[in-house]
């Protein structure tokens, strides 16, 4: 059984051969152990492949650089580490002239992405040689919303109900629908959601605004890739536990979430069987601060969960700079035990 076939069936909850698994692995992590952890990702080949576009992260290498660096958006991002990711400092739509006069740059990442394509689809077909299962770009409303607004009167916006989040959201979505119809375009399995909603203990907005304001434009998006018959994959940090119905009610696929702060078991008895979880480890203690065989005990506990004969979980971790190498490895093993 190959990769995709792997995961397909663990999506669709088709008995696979055993568990699928991914891993992201930050530059900073390559950059700290060179050599020994390309021989471990050699070692244990994942099964998902996820290739970014112009505008996302990890396209480019200026993101993880240090310095600044300004996106396609006219954002400018300040690192201070490099092999991370930095941060946009000053919001360059904080006046409500500029937001008025302010237009997604379609053109610019049609531009860039026909100026791109042929690298695109040639990381595609090397994929697919490996038989790996395939997912293109990475979408973020609500951060892009972040980036351009600032976090802080974004938030104001969307509780003083003035107008504001939605002329934002307008702006983001025309970008979205031509950034989704260009990866369509292309030989994928799947496309991938990335908006962290929550904090350690709660969602970052009331439910109610979420699904007022921006539950329809992901209803949309996910509507346009559905019906091209291509798979969801939805990425949240933090507590989400009162979004679950909603992204179920999305329609997606596989869902990426911090289980560790809302608890295992509450998680299970919310997702198992009903939606295939993506991970994860803990990224916040586990991996950075506890024994490999701690790690390994977590993804015996993970796969016990939610895993079933019929599919319905994907292993998956991430590796920064502070992992010890011991617990990579250990994952790396783990998943494939």
């Amino acid at each position: 059984m190959t990769s995709r076939e792997r995961v397909l069936r663990t999506l669709e909850f088709k008995t696979p051969d055993k568990v699928p698994y991914d891993a992201w692995i930050l530059p900073g992590a390559f950059s700290k152990y060179g050599e020994k952890l390309n021989n471990l990702v050699e070692k244990y080949p994942v099964d998902i492949i996820q290739i970014p576009g112009p505008s996302d992260h990890g396209f480019n290498s200026e993101y993880y650089q240090e310095g600044t660096f300004v996106d396609l958006w006219g954002c400018t991002w300040v690192n201070i580490q490099a092999g991370i990711i930095g941060e946009v400092k000053n919001p360059i739509l904080t006046e409500e002239t500029k937001l008025l006069e302010y237009t997604a740059p379609v053109d610019k990442f049609i531009k860039w992405w026909n100026e791109s394509k042929q690298d695109i689809d040639n990381s595609i077909a090397e994929a697919r040689k490996r038989g790996q299962f395939i997912l293109g770009g990475w979408i973020s409303l609500f951060e892009r919303m972040q980036f351009l607004r600032g976090t802080e009167e974004l938030f104001c916006d969307i509780a003083l109900k003035d107008g504001t989040a939605e002329k934002l959201t307008t702006i983001v979505m025309d970008f979205y629908r031509e950034y989704v119809d260009k990866w369509l375009e292309c030989d994928i399995d799947g496309v991938t959601f990335g908006d962290d909603w929550g904090t350690q203990r709660s969602t970052l907005i009331n439910p109610a605004d979420f699904r007022a304001t921006f539950k329809p434009c992901y209803q949309e998006l996910c509507k346009k890739i559905k019906g091209a018959g291509k798979k969801i994959f939805f990425h949240s940090d933090g507590w989400i536990f009162d979004l679950y119905d909603d992204l179920l009610d999305l329609d997606v696929d596989a869902i990426n979430t911090q289980v560790w702060c809302m608890g295992i078991e509450n998680v299970a008895e919310k997702l198992a069987g009903k939606v295939t979880l993506w991970g994860e480890l803990d990224r916040q203690y586990t991996m950075p601060f506890r024994t490999p065989d701690e790690v390994r005990k977590e993804v015996s506990l993970l796969k016990k969960s939610f895993a079933t004969s019929d599919g319905g979980f994907i292993g998956l971790g991430t590796v920064l700079a502070d992992v010890p190498f011991e617990n990579a490895e250990a994952m790396f093993a783990a998943w494939n035990n």
